[in-house]
């Protein structure tokens, strides 16, 4: 537990670099946001792609491997990013970067599963340490590269990338845990596949995993636009930073939450409950400024992170134990890799019709996720 808790925060930070320090970018290489968002596309496309074949080793060699060859791989290349002197380069190397880290989700979600027996507590905590990632980056990139330009957070996360790579190599093999029998409305292992389920439910995290590429390339910069606070004078990556990591914290509280109540009551239920919310609050961020942008985008961050662990938990009930790997590298694939393209789409339409916009079409793969969610209720209630 502690290596995947320490893992999933190192993986964010390599998610979240780059967008505190796109207005470096933009003044150092005069680009705009969308070539931006497709750099960011590149990272992300390999991210969710290599989540397939990352799932499909993790069945067949062990996902406690895969999570050293993530460690090494995307500490080691990220610290090549020191001497880039162009945009191309970094977008390269940033493809790379995303390619081991594709490896992380589908491992370490195969080895929860598979080794702890609490299954929603344990995602919750190991959600958490990822919010926890998601949450500092913004603030930590933002003020390394204000001080120390923009590669320096790169080098920084890649050595923490490498320290704990060969911390993992100190971790003994886990054991599994014993099967469970069958419980009727628990949401534990079902005794048949529902592919339609299935889909439905891999078509919802698709939905939201766009909303999630779109909002967090561009909530820091969103955030030092549209929040003008007098008692805070720092320039505006650094503010956006700032602030965008105060919202974001507010996932961690998310994720135990959920993880907490998964074991507990139905999941659909849950999960229908928190894509509703979190609806509300994107289409209040796309209308507000100030601290009422500050405080939607608090409780968007507490209810969409809240998602995520109730996600794991409801794969895990509708695939086998020998399918895992595989099942949860398809549910990365779609909202990683496929989520990815809202990165160059918000981009576009960032340059085009401003960053508002980006917030409200982030609000409708909401509401289509919303739609989805809510089959996906009536289903499992057919089904009790």
């Amino acid at each position: 537990m502690g290596l995947t808790t320490l893992s999933h925060s190192l993986v964010h930070l390599f998610e979240g670099v780059l967008p505190p320090l796109i207005p470096l970018f933009m003044t150092e290489f005069g680009t705009n946001y969308l070539h931006m968002g497709i750099v960011v596309t590149v990272f992300s496309c390999a991210f969710g792609f290599g989540s397939l074949p990352a799932g499909y080793l993790a069945d067949k060699m062990g996902p406690r491997r895969l999570v050293t060859l993530y460690l090494f791989g995307s500490g080691l290349t990220a610290v090549c990013v020191w001497p880039v002197e162009s945009l191309f380069t970094y977008g390269v190397i940033m493809g790379f970067i995303g390619m081991f880290c594709s490896t992380y989700h589908p491992a370490s979600n195969t080895l929860l599963s598979l080794t702890i027996r609490e299954k929603g507590k344990a995602f919750g905590i190991h959600g958490i340490a990822g919010s926890v990632g998601v949450a500092v980056v913004p603030l930590l990139s933002a003020w390394i590269g204000s001080f120390l330009g923009w590669r320096a957070p790169h080098l920084v996360f890649g050595v923490l990338g490498i320290t704990a790579g060969f911390y993992s190599l100190t971790i003994p093999r886990p054991v599994r845990v014993k099967r469970s029998n069958v419980e009727s409305g628990g949401g534990n292992l079902r005794e048949r596949i529902s592919y339609t389920s299935l889909v439905v439910f891999l078509l919802s995290a698709t939905a939201l995993g766009l909303t999630y590429k779109g909002i967090m390339t561009f909530i820091p910069v969103y955030m030092g636009q549209n929040v003008h606070l007098t008692f805070m004078k720092m320039d505006p990556v650094a503010l956006g930073g700032t602030i965008a990591t105060f919202a974001l914290f507010s996932g961690a509280m998310g994720q135990y939450i959920a993880g907490r109540l998964v074991d507990r009551y139905p999941a659909e239920n849950l999960y229908l409950a928190a894509v509703l919310l979190g609806t509300v609050f994107v289409f209040i961020m796309a209308m507000a400024t100030g601290v009422i942008l500050i405080l939607s985008a608090v409780l968007y961050a507490l209810f969409y992170f809240a998602t995520q662990p109730i996600q794991n938990y409801l794969l895990a009930g509708y695939l086998p134990e020998n399918r895992r790997g595989l099942g949860y590298g398809v549910l990365f694939f779609m909202t990683f890799g496929v989520g990815s393209t809202a990165a160059a789409i918000s981009g576009y339409l960032a340059d085009r019709f401003g960053l508002t916009s980006v917030f409200y079409t982030m609000g409708f793969c909401f509401v289509l996720a919303s739609f989805l969610v809510g089959y996906l209720n009536i289903r499992a209630r057919d089904r009790g």
